[in-house]
């Protein structure tokens, strides 16, 4: 049964519903057999939970076999572990510590994983519900750790209460102790937005054409004419309004020193409508390649480029990695960076220290990874306290607020434009001033009640 729910609850378009109750069959069931049995059944329920994913990582992110297979053994051993740890305590009758074990538990697993993953956050179950802004609200708080361990809580504290051992004193002050917990959470994440102060808003428009393949080479018959369509595009939304306009990641290849020629029709096309245009863009040159957000504005000053900072392992092993941040020149509030950049909680904090309000980013998802992509990106901005303009190519067109609340989106498989008047949230979040202070936290709490 846990099994079944976390491949519904785990895949690339998940049931919100099934993370909750994943692992209750789990922790009911340990302390009423063996530790051996319990462990081994919960890493068995997880790996069960991965197969769903295999295809994807094989075939379409195209990572090494081996490599996948460690990551669902890590994971399944990583869950057992868990279950083990809260067993010892459902066993002994320690209804509090055995409540609180999973959740602080799974949230510095996760933690600790994304500190030293290439990944990054890639690897959270917390991304499950990410259409509910309710929940996601806590990240702004705990980062995505708080999520996952909210999602792992009434499970943990039913199979407290409802154990062998224990005392009904001890069951009742659990229950209301987590009672209390949910509540003042979701309370902070539905109070945040109630009380926010609002910034000035941008009008943001995305585009992305049909485009099979890879970066197309701008200087062939059929960059001209994607260089025509999109200029096209970019005219549409200007005229409903849009002050800045972003592309896909990756669209053309240009070459480094004919780059500002090859990519003339958008300068000349930001000038003539009074917009800002971010091309993404796969620029080729004696310094190397790289993956880049090129910015046009208005103003017709030469333009600015963003370098991908986080790679995909393997597919991108030919570019070279990018450490500046972008503000936009006409506007500060907005920050660029690309794709899987949107994994790391560390950049988007960075940006939101210096000052931005919205990010943009061009990105290209796997096509059938598209919800998944685009709600890491809803729930990067809600932690740090900002908008999220994400339009990639084989995936989605996405616009969320600093809430998680989306906007506007469509499915750009083939194809699609949207825009939005977006609000800004003028005041940062916790988590962007105080960074992973939760994730520490947990990982602290886990080995105290390890110790216990």
């Amino acid at each position: 049964m846990s099994g079944w729910l976390y491949r519904r609850g785990s895949g690339l378009r998940p049931v919100a519903v099934a993370v909750w109750l994943a692992p209750l069959p789990l922790l009911v069931l340990a302390p009423r057999v063996p530790w051996f049995a319990a462990v081994s059944v919960a890493a068995g329920a997880w790996l069960i939970g991965q197969f769903g994913l295999w295809s994807y990582y094989t075939r379409d992110v195209r990572q090494p076999r081996l490599l996948v297979v460690a990551q669902f053994v890590g994971g399944s051993a990583g869950v057992g572990v868990v279950v083990g740890l809260a067993r010892a305590h459902l066993v002994d009758g320690h209804v509090a510590l055995a409540a609180l074990a999973p959740p602080v538990a799974w949230a510095a697993m996760e933690f600790l994983v994304a500190l030293r993953s290439p990944h990054g956050a890639w690897w959270s179950i917390a991304y499950t519900q990410a259409d509910a802004p309710a929940i996601t609200g806590v990240a702004s708080l705990t980062g995505v750790w708080g999520i996952t361990a909210l999602l792992a809580l009434p499970a943990s504290v039913a199979a407290a209460v409802t154990a062998p051992a224990g005392t009904d004193g001890e069951r009742l002050l659990v229950l209301l102790a987590a009672a209390a917990v949910v509540a003042t959470l979701v309370g902070y994440a539905v109070g945040r937005r109630q009380r926010a102060v609002l910034d000035e808003p941008v009008h943001v428009g995305l585009t992305a054409v049909e485009q099979p393949g890879g970066p197309v080479p701008i200087h062939t018959p059929e960059g001209a004419d994607l260089v025509s369509r999109y200029v096209e595009r970019v005219g549409q939304l200007a005229g409903r309004g849009a002050g800045i306009i972003v592309l896909p990641e990756a669209t053309f290849t240009v070459d480094e020193a004919q780059m500002l020629e090859q990519l003339r029709p958008f300068a000349r096309a930001a000038v003539e409508l009074g917009v800002e245009i971010v091309v993404g863009v796969a620029r080729q040159g004696e310094t190397g390649a790289a993956n880049v957000a090129v910015v046009f504005d208005a103003a017709s000053d030469p333009p600015s480029q963003y370098q991908k900072h986080h790679l995909v392992p393997g597919l991108e092993a030919a570019y070279q990695p990018g450490r500046d941040l972008l503000y936009l020149p006409s506007d500060p509030r907005v920050g660029v960076l690309i794709c899987k950049d949107l994994d790391f909680p560390r950049l988007a904090r960075a940006y939101r220290r210096g000052g931005v309000r919205m990010l943009l980013a061009p990105a290209w998802d796997f096509g059938r990874d598209g919800w998944l992509h685009s709600r890491m990106a809803v729930v990067r901005g809600v932690e740090s306290g900002v908008a999220v303009a994400r339009v990639a190519r084989t995936g989605r067109a996405t616009v969320s607020d600093a809430f998680g609340r989306i906007v506007v989106e469509a499915d750009t498989r083939e194809g699609g434009t949207v825009d939005a008047t977006v609000p800004l949230a003028a005041t940062s979040t916790p988590y962007s001033r105080l960074g992973d202070w939760f994730g520490w936290c947990c990982v602290a709490a886990t080995a105290l009640i390890a110790v216990a």
